[in-house]
């Protein structure tokens, strides 16, 4: 625009040396239009928002959910053009849409162009198929726009995300090779036969014979009738889960990310079957979750959102692991119920891992272990039962089954 005022200063100056009153007219023309121009790139952007609607921001894997764009423009001024460009996960499909490569890595920009009278609210529909396991970042957006003649771009970033979580995927236990049935050991237990004063699952009408120490006062008063405690059942042994992210024994050497996958659908898969049988099972990793860098560490609950913790967990859980997996046994085995049973998800068995496992055994815990590529060649450890579910053949042949 500098470029223009100083050319439409010389043209005025020489119509004015010439006495040119045409020459004069077509500078004061072309002088209102560089003054719109230039109020319409000042303006163009201000109130258009930009905004994501999702469907859902958790998803099974190979679930879909919809994704819808609105864009308004909320002044009396048109636009005769913007272009919005969103940046979104390539790992994820997205139909239909026009994309764009992106200068971050794993990124994609999804691109809108359109033009808005004053006003106008305009809403695009998309599809987002969660192909792929993760913690899935949607923004920041960048909006461009000008004034009609092209002499000028205006553009803004704006900084608002949305995380779509996609979990692990869930397999029936026969699919990883695991017996379907008490695969480790005398795990179940159906029959409950007493209450843990330490669980509180709500209340109910007090009836004569209720002990006076179990009375919920609470909620007395706010039912105005005499209220007892309930409480769970006493589980007969929590499962542990204890997935090992790292798939060398020295962090130096890389990751595999087949296996790594393997060992978070292991994992995910174990806790699900678990909680479907009623049991209290947790979850714990040598890793981090994003954001925040929080410890994998869920305790054995029997509750419903248990096994929604979980998932989440895993679908944020970063690739590389912070520390050894003996070393979250060792102290994480502190807080463990002593009737837990034990179970670790691991691609490699390492001399450390194999002496974790024997002190675990010591201390009474139920322990087992599922291998998977090269941890299969391992030497059994005395007292462990131990299950192999393949490597990265047996996972990709799961992949197959499971997309079919």
């Amino acid at each position: 625009m500098r470029a223009w005022a100083w050319g439409l200063a010389g043209l005025a100056l020489l119509a004015v040396f010439l006495r040119s009153a045409p020459l004069l007219l077509l500078t004061f023309f072309l002088a209102l239009i560089a003054g719109a121009a230039l109020l319409w790139l000042r303006v163009c952007l201000q109130g258009v928002t930009y905004r994501r609607r999702f469907g859902s921001l958790r998803l099974f894997h190979g679930e879909a959910t919809d994704l819808h764009i609105e864009i308004a423009n909320a002044k009396p001024l048109p636009l005769a053009w913007l272009r919005a460009e969103d940046e979104v996960p390539k790992a994820l499909a997205i139909e239909p849409a026009r994309l764009s490569a992106s200068h971050r890595p794993g990124r994609q920009r999804l691109l809108n162009l359109l033009s808005l009278r004053w006003y106008e609210r305009v809403t695009r529909h998309y599809r987002v198929n969660g192909v792929q396991r993760g913690a899935w970042a949607f923004g920041p957006a960048r909006l461009l726009s000008g004034d009609m003649f092209g002499f000028a771009v205006r553009e803004e970033t704006l900084d608002s995300t949305d995380t779509l979580l996609v979990y692990p995927r869930l397999v029936p236990l026969v699919a990883l090779g695991l017996p379907s049935d008490r695969p480790f050991g005398d795990f179940r237990a159906m029959r409950r036969l007493a209450e843990d004063p330490l669980r509180l699952s709500g209340a109910r009408d007090y009836v004569p014979g209720d002990s006076m120490r179990h009375v919920h006062w609470k909620a007395s008063a706010r039912h105005a009738i005499l209220q007892t405690k309930t409480f769970d059942a006493s589980a007969n042994r929590p499962l542990a889960i204890f997935l090992n992210i790292n798939t060398y024994e020295h962090v130096w050497e890389g990751i595999d990310p087949d296996l790594q996958e393997y060992a978070i659908t292991t994992a995910a898969s174990l806790a699900h079957w678990a909680w479907a049988q009623g049991q209290a099972v947790g979850l714990y990793a040598n890793a981090v979750t994003q954001p925040g860098a929080r410890v994998v560490r869920i305790r054995p609950a029997g509750h419903r959102d248990s096994l929604t913790l979980i998932l989440e967990a895993l679908a944020r859980i970063v690739p590389y692991g912070r520390w050894t997996i003996e070393d979250s046994l060792r102290s994480e085995a502190l807080h463990l119920p002593s009737a837990a049973t034990v179970v670790i998800v691991s691609a490699q068995v390492s001399a450390g891992l194999r002496r974790t496992l024997l002190y675990l055994r010591g201390r009474g815990y139920a322990v087992s272990l599922v291998t998977l590529g090269q941890a299969g060649a391992a030497a059994p450890v005395p007292g462990v039962r131990t299950y192999h579910i393949g490597g990265r053949e047996a996972w990709h042949e799961l992949t197959s089954l499971t997309l079919a």
